[in-house]
């Protein structure tokens, strides 16, 4: 790279006690403790303010600016050039290009000043080129005739009443909560969902306004942050935006607020600080859409920053939803196998994959059944060892993270219509009807979903524990009051794993959550 070529670095800190915090989070997670404050965190786990300083005051003197302090000290983000970060950290910088890939790789191992040793835990930023996450948002494929449409005028028009015209169908957002039983519980009125975005948002309010009205939605107040800064114009993300807020309002039937926290790129140490930045003003329940297909090509350092920031999470009691990316069983990965994508593979995250959902002959609003959307990359982590919330299922997921723990609807083909917009030659802004799915949409469906639990008055802690002890008593039938919780799928395959109908898979986790039933189930378990 050229001496004056911008590079961004996002340095990660050390946590005090790393091993214990991972314990406090087992323990919150099986309800043996309860969450940890703000306060017990910073005062036992996180590094002090004056640590970060030091590695402001080392960036600034190497010529970086824009310099981001994260509000839990444990990432500084900074601005800098190619030259900056050599003089900084003693390696060299590489512009790669394969394809439609892009990105960045440094040719030197990182080198931590020996002054800040105690400090850094990794400097990120150097290799965009392998650990930059993409969207899981698909668009149908309307022009070679793949979608049955709902209706012929506007979208969602179309009576439920009587025979319906498709099973697999695309659907107006005011079927989902139906569909997966949110629709009998209260709207989560008092609950607030982060939405992790990338780049401009300048768009979405207006975007998601537009589809709010064409179905008579309650407008939720949709708040957006940028943590550490864009770049004005990059609208890259803004349909997986737009995307993951409806989705999010079609299932919650009302919100006191959607936090949009927008990273400057994809690059996954960008998302960290996005995550990090929800997560530190204690949102409740986050949806994150955008991943590395393959865990397997990602650096453990960067791994690592991401469960030490998640662990802190699950310790506080927040719930991330993640998902695992829409290339398939085998994604093209290095190593040539199935895989997942990052950072869906954490044990610290709910991993989402997608279905292909089938409603009734006679509504669409009434569930069939799910199969597996061929799409839907599944499987074992690459390094991540099996977390003991799956023990239960060890026979099936062996001895590495399984991935996904649900499904949800993400199949293009029984997607959900959205509003897009761009801007045209003029300079005149346009939008139009879409339809989306992938596991972009999944995701935030769960977590909207998850919001609505929550205002059902299930505790706001980590529920992995719970969600596996539920599905065991359903499949063994050993529990009665959660003999329909979820909804296993009957078939599909994507390519590496096959459906297994009746049980726990590694092509689709648990299945797909009936909402309704989860509540009253989750409620008893704890």
């Amino acid at each position: 790279m050229s001496a004056n070529a911008p590079v961004r670095v996002n340095v990660v800190l050390k946590m005090h006690h790393p091993d214990e915090l991972a314990q406090v989070a087992e323990q919150v997670r099986t309800h043996a403790r309860s969450p940890l404050t703000d306060h017990d965190l910073a005062t036992r786990y996180l590094p002090n303010h004056a640590d970060a300083m030091r590695v402001y005051n080392y960036l600034h003197a190497n010529g970086f600016s824009d310099i981001h302090v994260s509000k839990d000290n444990l990432i500084v983000t900074a601005s800098g050039t190619a030259v900056d970060v050599q003089a900084a950290f003693k390696t060299r910088l590489y512009s790669l290009h394969r394809g439609k890939q892009a990105g960045i790789a440094n040719a030197d191992a990182v080198s931590i000043p020996s002054s800040l040793s105690d400090v850094i835990a990794a400097v990120h930023g150097l290799r965009s080129f392998q650990e930059r996450g993409v969207s899981g948002a698909k668009m149908a494929a309307t022009a070679q005739g793949k979608v049955t449409w709902k209706g012929q005028g506007a979208p969602g028009t179309q009576s439920t009443a009587g025979v319906v015209a498709c099973r697999e169908c695309v659907h107006a957002p005011t079927d989902f909560p139906s569909l997966y039983g949110a629709n009998n519980l209260a709207p989560a009125n008092n609950q607030v969902v982060a939405v992790i975005g990338v780049g401009d948002q300048s768009n979405t309010n207006y975007l998601y306004q537009t589809w709010a009205s064409h179905y008579g939605f309650g407008f939720i107040p949709l708040d957006v942050i940028y943590p550490t800064g864009y770049t004005p114009g990059d609208y890259e993300a803004q349909t997986e935006a737009a995307l993951d807020v409806d989705a999010v309002a079609t299932m919650t039937g009302g919100l006191q607020q959607i936090a949009l926290y927008s990273a400057p790129s994809t690059n996954l140490d960008d998302e960290l600080t996005a995550v990090t930045a929800a997560i530190n003003d204690d949102r409740s329940t986050i949806s994150l859409s955008f991943a590395a297909t393959c865990d397997s090509d990602i650096g453990q350092d960067l791994r690592n920053s991401w469960d030490q920031e998640l662990s802190a999470a699950v310790a506080k009691g927040i719930t991330v939803f993640a998902i695992t990316q829409d290339d398939g069983g085998y994604p093209g990965c290095s190593n040539n196998e199935s895989s997942t994508g990052f950072p869906g593979s954490s044990p610290y995250v709910v991993s989402v994959g997608a279905s292909t959902l089938y409603n009734t002959v006679d509504s669409y609003t009434t569930y069939d059944h799910e199969t597996l959307w061929t799409s839907s990359e599944s499987g074992p982590a690459a390094t991540e060892g099996r977390p003991n919330y799956q023990n239960a299922v060890a026979n099936i997921v062996g001895n590495m993270r399984s991935t996904p723990d649900f499904v949800m609807d993400g199949d293009p083909n029984s997607g959900l219509w959205i509003v897009t917009g761009g801007y045209d030659s003029s300079g005149t802004y346009q939008t139009e009807w879409a339809v989306y799915g992938g596991t972009s949409l999944a995701a935030p469906l769960l977590a909207g979903t998850y919001a609505r639990l929550l205002q059902s008055g299930v505790a706001p802690n980590f529920w992995q524990q719970s969600f596996y002890d539920i599905g065991v008593g359903q499949v063994n039938q050993t529990s009665g009051d959660c003999l329909t919780c979820y909804h296993l799928l009957t078939g599909g395959s994507n390519g590496a794993y096959s459906v297994v109908p009746g049980q726990f898979n590694q092509a689709s986790g648990w299945g797909s959550w009936n909402a309704g039933a989860l509540a009253t189930g989750m409620a008893l378990q704890h």
